[in-house]
């Protein structure tokens, strides 16, 4: 069976009338009964009672046709479906951020205050396979010639420390001078994490962690409460002056990072190419507004 000659039947069976069917279908009349024929002589029963110019059907093509309603129904149905998902996909902006999640947060917020209707997934894979746009950081940037859509921002990385604290004061510290401070880290699985062990492994001493937290915000409020100090992205976590807390520059080490933005999707995908542009735009005003711009 054929779905053309399935569907040639459904539309005959309905209307009873050869003639007016083929009109309607915009399909030769002989043609028309010839597919009918056909479908009958694979299926080995009658579909339609044939008499005095008239057609009925029989009770095979009764069954027939209560069966095929369903399922053709959804055939049609499919296209319009389709046209809906391609819609609810090209307002889908997928992310997969390995770096700078508050900065990306931010971003979001910002974007949707005028782009309500746009929606974003976000994920933390170290593939990155299936996403619009990416968010590295100097961890996991490497070099793809196939990928011509991306921007890089060089970051550094001051010092935390409480507003009324022993390093309040000071114009810079040596990462040296804090072998012996209890740092307050991000947890371990975070790749600013593992950054910031380096830094500190090239001043000569493995950082001692006294508390490590999930996020930026928590982080700052135990800088502010002196329970020690700790690494601070200049731009993509945000000010943090006036908190209690305020950032030093950090001298001994070179104590930065790229933070890279790259667009996977086609250019046909323009929600996503313009929430890139957006993104970039953003992340370069928060650069130039930084400490350490």
């Amino acid at each position: 069976m054929e779905l053309t000659q399935l569907q040639y039947f459904v539309a005959v069976a309905e209307s009873l009338h050869m003639t007016r069917t083929a009109e309607r279908l915009h399909v030769a009349q002989p043609a028309l009964s010839q597919a009918i024929r056909r479908l009958e002589r694979e299926l080995a029963v009658p579909l339609f009672k044939r008499a005095q110019r008239r057609l009925t059907l029989t009770p095979y093509g009764v069954y027939l046709l209560e069966r095929l309603r369903g399922p053709l129904g959804a055939l049609a149905a499919i296209p319009a479906e389709l046209a809906v998902m391609a819609q609810g996909e090209e307002r889908l902006v997928r992310l997969n951020v390995r770096a700078a999640t508050s900065l990306v947060t931010d971003a979001i917020i910002a974007y949707r205050q005028s782009h309500a209707d746009v929606h974003f997934k976000l994920s933390q894979s170290e593939g990155g396979a299936d996403c619009d746009i990416s968010v590295f950081t100097d961890q996991v940037i490497a070099c793809d010639a196939s990928i011509p859509t991306q921007q890089v921002f060089e970051e550094r990385i001051l010092l935390a420390v409480s507003d009324t604290g022993k390093y309040a004061a000071r114009a810079s510290v040596a990462l040296s001078e804090l072998a012996d401070e209890s740092f307050i880290a991000l947890a371990g699985t975070r790749l600013f994490r593992g950054i910031c062990d380096r830094f500190c492994l090239q001043a000569g001493f493995v950082p001692n962690v006294g508390f490590e937290s999930d996020n930026p915000a928590s982080v700052k409020k135990l800088i502010a409460a002196h329970a020690g100090v700790g690494f601070w992205p200049a731009f993509s976590w945000g000010r943090c002056e006036g908190q209690g807390v305020r950032v030093v520059p950090i001298t001994g080490v070179d104590c930065r990072r790229q933070i890279a933005l790259r667009l996977y999707a086609e250019q046909e995908k323009r929600t996503a190419v313009q929430f890139y542009r957006f993104l970039c735009d953003f992340v370069a005003g928060r650069y130039a507004d930084s400490p350490e711009a």
